[in-house]
């Protein structure tokens, strides 16, 4: 058996996803407890159901900003801003 951490778990959950696979033939053929991968699942949907941020990409234009809608309100940056430090910032978010 594998051991798997959390960083783990996304990758596996998109090749579930992609797989067309039930749950249970899935974690026969990747040698995973059916019971394990649902709590692992579970956990890790519950954690990013509630981090989907909407983000609308349009053509760069002369001064163009980066603007970013959050229900509590919006980010705007100039598009030459350091893509580490957004990326951070809404991390934190």
């Amino acid at each position: 058996m594998t051991k798997r951490n959390k960083y783990d778990w996304p990758a596996l959950l998109k090749e579930f996803s992609d797989s067309g696979l039930t749950q249970v033939e899935f974690c026969r053929r990747k040698g995973i407890n059916a019971k394990y991968f649902s709590l692992n699942r579970a956990r890790i949907l519950r954690q990013t159901s509630n981090n989907f941020v909407e983000v609308t990409v349009s053509s760069p234009k002369k001064h163009s900003v980066i603007s970013f809608k959050f229900s509590q309100g919006e980010l705007c940056f100039n598009t030459s801003a350091d893509p580490d430090y957004i990326a951070s910032l809404i991390r934190a978010l």
